[in-house]
């Protein structure tokens, strides 16, 4: 009889221990939530399980950590607290078990009281406590095979909602994306700088294994660094004919050939990079422009004003024989004045023949074609669907002016084969607003398969922005302030374009 007596009592012991165990795990666990909530939900939108779902998720998960604790803590609830604190351990679990398996990527910690564990550390803290809710709920039960029944459901069901999770958050984050950005660590790194001669200049181009700079205040000078950023060469470009009023030069590098353009002419040269020497390929005209890309050796994207509406609009030359000038009426969309409101970036891809039109005041991107026929028009991550834009009219002058300093959205622009790289102006929720003010964000986009992938930091130096920014195989060159700075792009997650 006093065995019996001595083996319930060590059945309650133990019921009584798991349950005190398991009541600080989440009493601590759910305080230091609230107390770094913000923190808390920053981790939870890096999760590739629960970004979506992060608000939700947040709030509720203290809610229940502290109820189950309640419910462990009152001897009549506390069979049902128990069930509560396998299931919810049993949650825990198989969301690491899909983050280390099946997740595209692993966050940089766990976040919470576990962030100093690793995640295989963390795996085994989870299922040491699932173990010893089962093992309470087993001695606890006044039906054993009640409970032994009632175990694997609860872990069935559990694990098919962390799975519905997996795969409901990966398709919102992808195409229907709450403006929660992705930081995947290890994506990009620095592996090189080196300081320029002034804040005015910009990348014009690249083979592959140079990159060239020109200079807004010197635009017959072109500086010429290898890969490493180590060797440096200089260039000076010589016009077959100087006597324009050039007072907007843009110079394009696309080798072996160089072009130097001022729209305000208009002008444009071609030239060979093996001796800088440019002759004039089209000037004396009226086709005026303000933008130009290089679709092909011969032929150039532009953006222009239309004569009556004096909106924006994009077209082509093509130099092939006489000058032929396409326009494309339809690609730029008019939303306030079809001027401030659809002004923008431009970038040409030679490996997927894509032309890449980015709005600097709204979330929307153009992809067409080498000969600019629409492909379709894609949105980025942020919110800001309409250009927020106040533009004044002056009745005498028939000038249009900005009555208020704009909301840019898009800064700028790269892209690399089905990769579109956009330097965002808009702050994600659950962001950090003190990495906001050391870093720009670099968001990538699949203009394929038409998803956001994730996003990446680009460091200030020394509080300069990037302000130029170019992707060269794996490689992302980027001019902060008086610096050029090269980052490379972990091939895990970057697939460089190859020539067919």
């Amino acid at each position: 009889m006093s065995i019996k007596i001595n083996s319930a009592k060590l059945k309650e012991l133990a019921v009584e221990i798991i349950s005190l165990s398991l009541i600080l795990l989440f009493i601590y666990a759910a305080l230091s939530k609230a107390l770094e909530f913000q923190n808390f939900q920053t981790q939870l939108g890096q999760s590739p399980l629960l970004s979506a779902f992060t608000g939700f998720i947040s709030y509720s998960l203290l809610v229940v950590e502290f109820t189950i604790a309640i419910l462990l803590a009152v001897p009549k609830t506390r069979f049902v607290g128990l069930l509560a604190s396998f299931m919810l351990m049993i949650l825990f679990t198989a969301y690491i078990i899909v983050i280390l398996n099946y997740s595209s990527y692993v966050p940089c910690s766990c976040g919470g009281i576990l962030e100093k564990m690793t995640w295989y550390e963390h795996l085994a803290f989870n299922i040491g406590f699932t173990l010893m809710a089962a093992i309470a709920v087993l001695l606890l039960s006044a039906n054993k095979k009640q409970a032994i029944s009632i175990l694997p459901i609860i872990t069935c069901s559990s694990t098919f909602i962390i799975i519905a999770l997996f795969l409901a958050s990966e398709n919102a984050m992808h195409h229907e994306n709450p403006f929660i950005r992705r930081f995947i660590q290890g994506s990009a790194f620095k592996v090189g700088e080196t300081s320029l001669n002034s804040n005015s200049q910009y990348i014009a181009g690249t083979d592959g294994n140079t990159v060239y700079l020109g200079d807004n205040l010197a635009p017959l000078h072109i500086t010429a660094y290898d890969s490493t950023l180590k060797i440096k060469n200089k260039y000076k470009i010589q016009l077959e004919r100087e006597d324009f009023p050039f007072s907007s030069v843009q110079v394009r590098v696309s080798p072996p050939y160089f072009y130097l353009m001022d729209g305000t002419v208009p002008v444009i040269y071609k030239g060979n990079t093996a001796n800088w020497k440019a002759k004039l390929l089209m000037h004396s005209n009226n086709y005026y422009f303000s933008k130009a890309e290089i679709i092909a050796p011969d032929k150039i994207a532009f953006r222009a004003q239309e004569l009556k509406s004096r909106n924006n609009i994009l077209g082509t030359f093509n130099f092939s024989d006489s000058l032929q000038v396409q326009y494309a009426p339809n690609l730029l969309q008019k939303q306030i004045d079809g001027f401030f409101d659809t002004d923008g970036m431009m970038q040409y891809d030679s490996h997927t023949q894509k032309f890449i039109y980015a709005y600097y005041y709204r979330n929307q991107f153009i992809v067409a074609n080498k000969d600019l026929q629409l492909n379709y028009r894609g949105k980025t991550i942020d919110t800001t669907a309409h250009a927020n834009l106040k533009v004044a009219f002056i009745k005498e002058t028939g000038q249009r002016k900005l009555a208020s300093i704009p909301s840019t959205v898009n800064q700028l622009i790269a892209i690399s084969g089905n990769l579109l790289f956009v330097n965002s102006k808009i702050m994600g929720r659950y962001e950090s607003k003190k990495m906001w003010k050391q870093a720009s964000i670099i968001d990538i986009y699949d203009i394929n398969q038409k998803t956001y992938l994730f996003s990446f930091y680009i460091y200030n130096s020394k509080k300069a922005k990037i302000h130029s920014m170019l992707i060269s195989e794996n490689n992302l060159y980027a001019i902060i302030g008086h610096q050029i700075h090269k980052y490379r792009l972990n091939k895990k997650f970057f697939k460089a374009p190859t020539n067919n």
